[in-house]
């Protein structure tokens, strides 16, 4: 089934780079809320991880291969254009000769181009999946592996607008994206996670944006981590309130809906002494 409502794609252990401690996580956690409370099937949400398991006959280990393989199964059955479908990558990224790549797990500096996924050959596929209702959201690593130069990002935002394509970068291109062990997931992550649990159905990139904007530099002063703050591409207007939830998903009676930061008691106090005046304050 190429037809996704999303694609999470979250990676640790890399072959020939430093690991990422929550990577995996942060992609597990995403297609989880979706499966877990919004009914999903876990083949409507493809997860493609360290250690996920096939979905029928297609490998979901996040290497070059197996991820390219995903972009062409998405070109070759393209979705409707009426539904809104989501992408998630964590895992590191790197600009080569001003071309933005993602890393996959078996992503090589030294052949970044004969390696990596080009930002490019993503949005493509894309497109083609979900026309110009996609959601893309990069949270993505700079390891301390990679060749130094133009920040990766730059050329991503430049095709965002250029292709009508909704961006959420974890962070701006002068900063760096953030892991936080109390949380178990990158801060980025949480604060995503939040915002679903707080507006699920009537999620809107607009709302989304003002959320993230105001939470994730919160997240990143509780957790001691120096201030990130997301960058936004909404290249059509006309979405900018229109309501994003995947194709499929639904929503439960308002009291099933977990917390979806709750998997550890630091969480717990995190969300208690710096998140509840959010719900107030933020505007629906």
């Amino acid at each position: 089934m190429a037809n996704y409502a999303g694609i999470a794609i979250g990676i640790n252990r890399y072959q020939f780079l430093q690991p990422l401690n929550y990577g995996q996580a942060d992609a597990q956690r995403l297609q989880g809320f979706f499966v877990d409370q919004a009914h999903l099937q876990p083949n409507e949400f493809l997860l493609l991880t360290d250690n996920s398991p096939p979905i029928d006959d297609f490998l979901t280990y996040p290497n070059r291969e197996n991820i390219l393989r995903c972009l062409d199964r998405i070109r070759q059955s393209p979705g409707s254009p009426e539904s809104w479908r989501w992408f998630l990558f964590s895992g590191c990224g790197v600009s080569w000769d001003k071309v933005d790549y993602l890393m996959p797990i078996d992503g090589n500096p030294d052949d970044i181009p004969g390696t990596g996924i080009p930002i490019e050959c993503l949005f493509s596929s894309l497109k083609t999946m979900g026309g110009n209702k996609i959601l893309v959201l990069l949270d993505i690593n700079r390891s301390p592996g990679m060749p130094s130069g133009e920040p990766v990002g730059a050329e991503t935002v430049e095709l965002a607008y250029k292709m009508d394509i909704s961006l959420v970068l974890s962070s701006q291109l002068n900063q760096f994206s953030h892991e936080a062990a109390a949380l178990g997931n990158g801060l980025f992550t949480s604060a995503l996670l939040e915002a679903l649990g707080y507006y699920h159905t009537d999620i809107t990139l607009e709302n989304l944006d003002e959320y993230l904007k105001e939470r994730l530099p919160e997240l990143s002063q509780h957790h001691w981590r120096p201030v990130q703050i997301p960058l936004t591409v909404i290249p059509l207007q006309e979405y900018r309130q229109q309501q994003i939830w995947p194709e499929g998903a639904s929503s439960p009676p308002e009291n099933q809906w977990a917390n979806p930061s709750t998997d550890s008691e630091a969480t717990e106090v995190v969300l208690s002494e710096d998140y509840s005046h959010l719900q107030k304050e933020l505007p629906r």
